[in-house]
């Protein structure tokens, strides 16, 4: 039973309109480590406080709202535990979301969603309306909330490597580029479990700069390059599969169009039977059930230009429009999906 259901309407659109009050608050206690100083034991909001320099009866107020959603424990004496969920706080968790929550309240972010109605009037991304410039040309203006951003993707990254696991055999495949591919989390360890496998890591070049220095590729340094350009211009050579993670829902379709005819056009030259494209994304359900990729479609109205979760149609009409055609869906225990197209026959 829905517990929303006991509630009268009225109520249920309160709580909802109160959600701005749990992001920022979970993003204040990543930010403050709160859940770092959380190991096992019941904690005070006192010693919380004090270990973080905050003002205690506000922390207290905070954590009570967040112990009454599940994030915590309230037990007597304002003492505190960690429940399952607040436990992804920490960034030792294996399913941590702390880099998520940290970016959630970051001011890009937060102003960004100042511009919804914006987005809702022109179908435009609410970043540029507020500043001038999309998300991508923003970030290296601002480098602390950038490297919490890239943060925040290999966090992700690390969950849905563990999902996509049991669907990702590259056995068959040579060498692959991961275009996009940020800091190598994915890709690191798709060549750790496909040894014979090279891969090609690409990227802008501030990025790439990065994924050097992140040690994703401690283990199998030797089977990757680094590579550096827009995939608006073109992607790597010489590679018979290609995997972009959470990069087409960046774009709305006509960018979308000119990065797959990219790789279209590789395959075609150097695998034009056997190539691969691999797309992991969330996929829109055909139902009208609550579902996760509706919410992270709402981020990027908001935060990217013309970007969007797609139902498999929509994906099987990208690749059509592109010389591609769409293989199939692996589908896995997370929101995340691995779809496979190739050269169109």
């Amino acid at each position: 039973m829905n517990p929303n259901e006991a509630l009268p309407p009225h109520a249920i659109l309160t709580q909802m309109l109160w959600g701005k009050s749990l992001t920022t608050a979970l993003s204040a206690m990543a930010k403050l480590g709160v859940a770092e100083l959380m190991d096992g034991e019941p904690v005070t909001a006192e010693y919380l406080a004090e270990k973080t320099a905050c003002h205690a009866p506000s922390l207290y107020r905070v954590m009570r709202m967040l112990a009454s959603l599940g994030v915590f424990h309230e037990l007597e004496g304002r003492r505190f535990t960690l429940t399952p969920v607040g436990a992804c706080l920490r960034a030792d968790s294996p399913n941590s979301l702390r880099a998520l929550a940290i970016m959630s309240g970051d001011s890009w972010q937060m102003r960004g969603y100042e511009y919804m109605l914006h987005s809702i009037r022109t179908g435009h991304d609410a970043i540029t309306a507020a500043y001038g410039k999309s998300a991508f040309d923003l970030l290296p203006e601002i480098p602390e909330q950038a490297e919490n951003f890239h943060r925040c993707m290999t966090a992700y990254s690390r969950m849905e490597v563990a999902a996509l696991d049991p669907v990702m055999d590259f056995s068959g495949f040579h060498r692959m580029a991961d275009v996009a591919g940020g800091h190598g989390m994915l890709l690191s360890h798709i060549l750790r479990k496909h040894p014979h496998l090279h891969g090609v890591l690409f990227d802008l070049p501030g990025v790439i700069s990065g994924a050097v220095d992140a040690g994703h590729f401690d283990n199998c340094a030797d089977r990757v390059t680094y590579d550096s350009g827009s995939m608006f211009e073109r992607v790597p050579h010489q590679c018979d599969a290609y995997i972009m993670k959470h990069i087409v829902h960046d774009w709305g379709d006509e960018h979308c169009h000119k990065i797959l005819r990219l790789i279209c056009e590789q395959l075609a030259i150097h695998a034009p039977d056997t190539g691969r494209l691999f797309l992991v994304e969330m996929l829109i359900p055909h139902g009208p059930e609550p579902s996760p990729a509706k919410m992270l479609d709402i981020e990027m109205l908001v935060m990217t230009i013309g970007g969007k979760e797609r139902t498999v149609p929509e994906f099987s009409a990208l690749f059509e429009d592109a010389g591609m055609e769409l293989v199939g869906v692996k589908t896995t225990d997370s929101p995340v999906a691995l779809i496979e197209a190739r050269v169109a026959r």
